[in-house]
C-alpha cells in the first residue's frame, strides 16, 4: 500500500490550512486578474477536452484568459473564502461538496437571469440549484487492464474486484483529491442492495474495505493517476470515472470500463463567495450549458451532459458510450449526494466527517 504516514497524518486535518492544499496537489494555485478568470475542475483529460470544448472558444468570445486549476476541495476554497485571499473564480464539484460548501457559505448564488433561459429549461431539473448549475453527468466504474484482465474474463460487480483469488492484480482506489470514500461501493461488494445503500451503514463499509485494502496496491489523489496506474497496469483494476477510462480506450490504452454497478452523479459549476469575476463566471457558466458545446464535450470525453439537448447533436454510437445513455444508465444507480451533506450535531457533515475518519483508517494499518 503506496500511500506515506506522513502525508496521510496532513490529510486528516481536513480543515487546517496545511491540508486544504492537499498532499496529491502538485499544481501551484492559479491567480485571478482583471482579464483572466480562474475555472477549477478535475484535470486529466477532462480539463484538456474543457478546453477544447469551452475555454478557448469563451477566450476569443470575450477576450477573458482562462487559468485552470485542480483539485475543487471544500477544506481549501475554505480556508481561502476564511482568509481573504480568494484565488478561484468557478469551481466545478459534486452535490455532496456544494452541500459542505453552502454550509459554510462558500458559493455565490446563481443568478439565472444572467443564463439562456432555453438552456437552462434543457439541464437536468435536480441540477439546477440556488448555486450551481449542472456541468455533466459522470459515473465511477469498475475500470481494468485487458491485458491482465480480458473483456469477458474480467469483474463486472464490485464483489468481484474484491476478488483477490479470482480476480489477480493490483487495486486502486481513491484517496483525498476532494473525492468522497467510497462507502456505498464498499457495502455494494458486501451484498448489500442499492435500494438498502442510505443511510450508509458506515461501520459495515468500513469492515468491507478493510477486506480490499491488502490488495490496493496504489491509493490514487487524482483520476488521471488512476488512469495512467490502469492504463501501465501497475493496477489491474481501479475504481475511478469511467468516461476517463473510455477516453484512454478510444486512445489505444489497454483499458475497458464495466459500467454495471456504477456510481451514477452530477458535477455542477459554482462562483466562489467573494470572486472579484462574477459577471465573467457566469458568463463562462452560460457558454458552458450550450447544447452544441456540451455535445462537442461529450464526444472528445465521453462525459454524459448536464443539457438534455445536447444528445440530438452526437451519433447514436456516440451517445452510447455515455454513463447517462439509456442502456448504461440502467446498469447503475444514482448517488444520493443528500446523505454526505446531512449535518450531525458536531456541526460536521457526513462527508467532512468521513473524509476525516477515513484518514485516520488509513493511518491505523
Amino acid at each position: 500500500m503506496m500511500v506515506r504516514r506522513r502525508e496521510v497524518l496532513k490529510t486528516i486535518g481536513v480543515t487546517t490550512a496545511a491540508v486544504a492544499l492537499g498532499p496529491f496537489v502538485h499544481t501551484r494555485p492559479a491567480r485571478a486578474d482583471k482579464g483572466e478568470l480562474v475555472v477549477v475542475t478535475w484535470g486529466g483529460s477532462l480539463v484538456k477536452a474543457q478546453r477544447k470544448a469551452y475555454f478557448e472558444g469563451f477566450e476569443k468570445e470575450t477576450g477573458i484568459r482562462i487559468k485552470d486549476d485542480t483539485p475543487p476541495t471544500p477544506a481549501k476554497l475554505k480556508t481561502m473564502v476564511e482568509s481573504g485571499s480568494i484565488t478561484w473564480d468557478v469551481i466545478e464539484t459534486d452535490l455532496a461538496a456544494i452541500l459542505t460548501m453552502r454550509k459554510d457559505s462558500l458559493l455565490e448564488p446563481i443568478d439565472y437571469g444572467k443564463l439562456d433561459k432555453r438552456a437552462i429549461d434543457s439541464i437536468y431539473p435536480a441540477t439546477r440549484l440556488p448555486d450551481a448549475v449542472g456541468s455533466k453527468i459522470y459515473s465511477f466504474n469498475i475500470v481494468y487492464n485487458t491485458k491482465a484482465l480480458p473483456t469477458g474474463k474480467h469483474p463486472r460487480t464490485w464483489a468481484e474486484m474484491w476478488d483477490g483469488k479470482k480476480f489477480a492484480g493490483g487495486r486502486s482506489m481513491n484517496f483525498g483529491g476532494g473525492v468522497t470514500p467510497q462507502l456505498e461501493i464498499a457495502l455494494l461488494a458486501d451484498g448489500v442492495p442499492r435500494d438498502k445503500l442510505y443511510p450508509v451503514d458506515v461501520a459495515r463499509a468500513y469492515a468491507s474495505m478493510a477486506k480490499l485494502k491488502p490488495l490496493v496496491n496504489k491509493w490514487y489523489g487524482s483520476h488521471a493517476e488512476a488512469i495512467q496506474l490502469v492504463t501501465s497496469g501497475e493496477s489491474a483494476i481501479a475504481c475511478t470515472v469511467g468516461p476517463r477510462g473510455m477516453a484512454a480506450k478510444r486512445e489505444g490504452a489497454p483499458i475497458d470500463v464495466e459500467f454495471n454497478e456504477g456510481k451514477l452523479a452530477a458535477d455542477h459549476w459554482c462562483i466562489v463567495k467573494g470572486s472579484h469575476n462574477r459577471e465573467a463566471g457566469h458568463a463562462f457558466i452560460n457558454y458552458a450549458i450550450d447544447a452544441r458545446r456540451q455535445a462537442a464535450m461529450s464526444r472528445d470525453v465521453p462525459y454524459g451532459p448536464s443539457n438534455k439537448a445536447a444528445i440530438e447533436f452526437l451519433k447514436p454510437a456516440e451517445a452510447r458510450e455515455l454513463p447517462s445513455s439509456p442502456e448504461n444508465e440502467k446498469l447503475q444507480w444514482w448517488w444520493q449526494a443528500a446523505w454526505w451533506g446531512e449535518i450531525g450535531p458536531d456541526g460536521k457533515t457526513n462527508r467532512e466527517r468521513e473524509t476525516e475518519k477515513f484518514a485516520r483508517w488509513m493511518v491505523a494499518g
